[in-house]
């Protein structure tokens, strides 16, 4: 993916050393947001403020927003909130400039503000959407989405058929054992997510997250095989007992059971 426009990047780093002007414009846009008691009039307000600045300034003010939110300040993370439950404020923006703005955020360094021009749009044949039904990206934007700290970014990130995205994802410290294990049992999806889940160095030693891929008929045989042999008693009687894996692999957990039947 091409670099940021070096204009939108160098404001970006004046942003950096003296961010007086995005505090400013935050500070003019929350005091309308909190005025406002209408739910669907914060909404317009918060659309308002997105599409009235220029690509630098509003990466910047979304950069300030995140800063005073993480510090506590209350009303900052309400607009946060608000942003997070109407996520179609950010996506009626122009795709184009959407993806002008996710560029100049990740090339600047601003990964969290980054994060948030990922989300939800219509399948329109963008590279990439075939693997992931929730975010509308190439698989590299993606896979550097993965290294993101926004839990509504690593929610959709959960379905996606890339191993490339996977490996990211579960790297990130910020996902926890039922994020891996809906990973695991996620049906369809491609055997290589799985294969990267199963050789994951702190995931794929995961009981619940083993246990699930055994139970995914998406999983390779021959890995499922070598899961089985790390299965308890009780579960190795589900699956002999399941219909959802194959008949090869019912039949090796029942010869897995057989010496400790009477």
């Amino acid at each position: 993916m091409p670099l940021a426009h070096p204009a939108v990047l160098a404001r970006l780093a004046l942003h950096r050393d003296d961010p007086a002007d995005a505090d400013t414009l935050l500070t003019a846009w929350r005091r309308r947001f909190v005025s406002v008691a209408d739910l669907q009039l914060r909404r317009t307000v918060l659309h308002e403020g997105l599409n009235g600045l220029d690509d630098a300034s509003l990466i910047a003010v979304l950069d300030r927003l995140d800063l005073n939110a993480r510090g506590g300040d209350a009303e900052c993370r309400w607009m946060l909130s608000e942003l997070a439950l109407n996520p179609s404020v950010v996506h009626e923006l122009p795709y184009a400039r959407v993806t002008e703005l996710y560029m100049a955020a990740r090339d600047a360094g601003f990964r969290d503000v980054a994060a948030r021009f990922l989300g939800d749009r219509p399948a329109v044949g963008a590279p990439g959407a075939e693997n992931n039904p929730h975010l509308d990206l190439s698989p590299g934007v993606r896979t550097s989405a993965a290294r993101a700290r926004d839990r509504l970014l690593i929610d959709r990130l959960l379905h996606d058929r890339d191993p490339r995205v996977i490996r990211a994802l579960l790297d990130n410290p910020r996902l926890v054992e039922r994020d891996a294990i809906k990973i695991a049992a996620l049906r369809p999806t491609a055997p290589e997510v799985l294969e990267a889940v199963a050789q994951h160095a702190r995931w794929g030693r995961n009981y619940r997250v083993k246990k699930a891929l055994v139970f995914n008929p998406c999983t390779p045989t021959s890995l499922s095989r070598q899961l089985l042999r790390t299965l308890l008693r009780q579960d190795l009687l589900a699956v002999r007992d399941t219909g959802s894996v194959g008949l090869e692999l019912r039949a090796d957990a029942n010869l897995l059971l057989t010496p400790q039947t009477e």
